[in-house]
């Protein structure tokens, strides 16, 4: 009795072991995956739409760096120097300030996004994050989004141009 229930054991023990050698060197020698340039929307077309309603600006751009933290409103918050590129509403140009919550996670000089922001009217011309939302990554206004509600091959470019004119990406072919 003791020899069968032995060899029914060693059998699952040496396929345990193949098994998981051939796994391991599967793993080990198959080509590395290759990477998506696909952005991935932090949220979805009606979100975008409501913010780009609210918005006095809407634009793309690039971090240059921290600037200080000061407290607006009893808020504390961060300061940065954000060089504007393509702008999708308003008439920002040039290099504004721009201020973050410190509560959320800071922006990394060199990172470029989509901004939503509202001006504070005041005279350095200084630009804040609108309420509820989150800079939008963006380092290429030509990928695509990726995203619940998003057609794919949707760009960047055009989900914020969709955005900002109140159109749903949704109906859209990708590309028009």
């Amino acid at each position: 009795m003791k020899k069968p229930l032995l060899a029914c054991l060693a059998a699952v023990v040496t396929v345990t072991v193949a098994a998981g050698g051939y796994l391991s060197f599967r793993d080990v020698t198959a080509p590395p995956p290759r990477p998506v340039r696909a952005v991935t929307a932090p949220y979805g077309p009606m979100e975008a739409r409501a913010a780009a309603g609210d918005a006095d600006d809407v634009f793309h751009g690039t971090v240059v760096r921290g600037s200080g933290r000061r407290t607006i409103a009893e808020i504390p918050s961060r300061l940065y120097a954000v060089r504007v590129g393509r702008v999708f509403k308003g008439r920002l140009g040039g290099t504004v300030t721009l201020t973050q919550p410190a509560a959320e996670p800071a922006l990394e000089p060199g990172g470029t996004y989509v901004f939503t922001t509202t001006s504070w009217h005041n005279a350095d011309d200084e630009h804040g994050l609108l309420p509820g939302t989150r800079p939008f990554p963006a380092p290429d206004l030509s990928a695509p989004v990726g995203g619940a509600g998003v057609p794919a091959g949707l760009t960047v470019a055009a989900y914020w141009r969709d955005a900002v004119a109140g159109r749903s990406t949704a109906a859209r072919a990708p590309g028009s």
